[in-house]
């Protein structure tokens, strides 16, 4: 007789699926061959080479499920994975010839004549397979007493039903990470982050193009983002719904379009304009600098920046004559506690290291101090982009 091999492609039923591959129960083996009338010594050496077959596959299938959460299905903000279906259903489908051929395992272990009194309705493997939920007969005779061929079988079930176990609580993982994220908006928040800078930084030059050529640019979960900021509802919130919703072309247009609004929206503060004039230029170099600098594994104790440090950083700054370093410190501080999580060492400490820097050869403070400009330099080219070269307008520079 022939059993529905039907399965929803939903967590619940992958969990109860595990739950029939990790018995490995012996007591179910024997009776299955007894109802599946596994007699002969042929039958038996051909399901031997069956589930053999069929583990290599989910060996394989399992592999390649591992490579997707190894390349970060998790870290990932978008995925191209999960566009269509649900967390379940996409990983089920990644592992569907394992699913399907240890559901053709299981009906081998089914009996194979209808008793008296059943409908005609087909019964589900699962649940009536003696390797499965169905009822058993616990076996009086040990395996021991079975033929060489028999043992060997069970030996290569009992690795396959691991490998599919496997399988099962790698997809549960992966279920439950995603779970996780959406569940919890400040991970959300932190993966979108993480996320977007990537991105950026990768598509670089089309921003630049984009800025550059005053397109308009128009993305409609940014205006949902724009909303909801106008309501002031909790943006974490908002990308932990979008969390895994969106495929990557989708990733991609929405951060181009965010950072090219987010730079024409850049204007030059009041305290900026004190502090460096109208070179706009540096002052984008400056926050850039300023908002990364955690990135250098600045020199300080426990946790500190150091006041030699510090004043590196003011001489690279490139501030004003007439401004002072405690109107520079002011603004570096408001600047830096945006993002860095160090803390910087007070004034006076920059005071000292300055005198004991006076002290030092010019040759060897000048050399000192190019060193510490070309690592600032890097760290800004790395995360900004320049407008063209005749123009430094505010507009035209996206500030990471």
């Amino acid at each position: 007789m022939a059993y529905s091999k039907h399965l929803d492609k939903t967590e619940e039923e992958l969990r109860e699926l595990r739950e029939v591959y990790v018995q490995n129960d012996v007591n179910r083996f024997i009776d299955g061959l007894e109802a599946g009338k596994i007699y002969k010594e042929e039958d038996i050496i051909r399901l031997i080479n069956t589930v053999r077959n069929n583990d290599g596959l989910a060996q394989l299938e399992y592999n390649r499920l591992k490579r997707i959460k190894d390349e970060g299905f998790i870290e990932h903000f978008a995925t191209n994975y999960n566009q269509r279906y649900n967390t379940s259903h996409l990983l089920m489908n990644k592992l569907r010839s394992s699913i399907s051929r240890g559901l053709n395992f299981l009906e081998e272990f089914c009996e194979k004549k209808r008793r008296k009194g059943h409908s005609k309705k087909r019964r589900g493997v699962v649940k009536n397979s003696k390797m499965g939920k169905g009822e058993y007969c616990p076996s009086f005779w040990g395996l021991e007493h079975y033929i060489e061929s028999v043992k060997v079988l069970y030996k290569e079930v009992e690795g396959y039903m691991d490998d599919l176990t496997k399988c099962i609580d790698l997809c549960i993982e992966m279920i439950e990470g995603v779970k996780y994220v959406r569940s919890h908006p400040e991970v959300a928040d932190e993966i979108y982050n993480n996320s977007h800078k990537e991105t950026v930084i990768n598509h670089r030059a089309t921003i630049k193009r984009f800025i550059n050529l005053n397109a308009d640019l128009e993305n409609d979960i940014l205006k949902k983002m724009e909303e909801w900021k106008e309501q002031k509802r909790e943006m974490k919130e908002l990308k932990a719904l979008l969390y895994h919703k969106l495929d990557e072309a989708q990733w991609n247009d929405l951060c181009i379009c965010e950072e090219v609004m987010a730079a024409r929206r850049h204007g030059v503060t009041n305290k900026e304009q004190a502090l460096w004039g109208d070179n706009t230029r540096q002052i984008m170099r400056v926050r850039v600098a300023y908002e990364h600098i955690d990135e250098l594994e600045p020199e300080g104790q426990k946790g500190r920046i150091g006041g030699k440090f510090l004043y590196r950083l003011l001489v690279w700054s490139h501030i004003l004559p007439n401004r002072g370093m405690e109107y520079w410190y002011e603004y570096f501080i408001e600047k830096y506690n945006a993002k860095g999580t160090l803390r910087p060492d007070k004034e006076g400490a920059i005071k000292m290291a300055k005198r004991k820097i006076a002290k030092m050869y010019l040759t060897e403070d000048s050399k000192e101090q190019t060193e510490f400009d070309q690592r600032i330099d890097n760290l800004v080219k790395k995360y900004m982009i320049e407008e063209s070269d005749e123009s430094y307008r505010v507009k035209g520079v996206v500030n990471f």
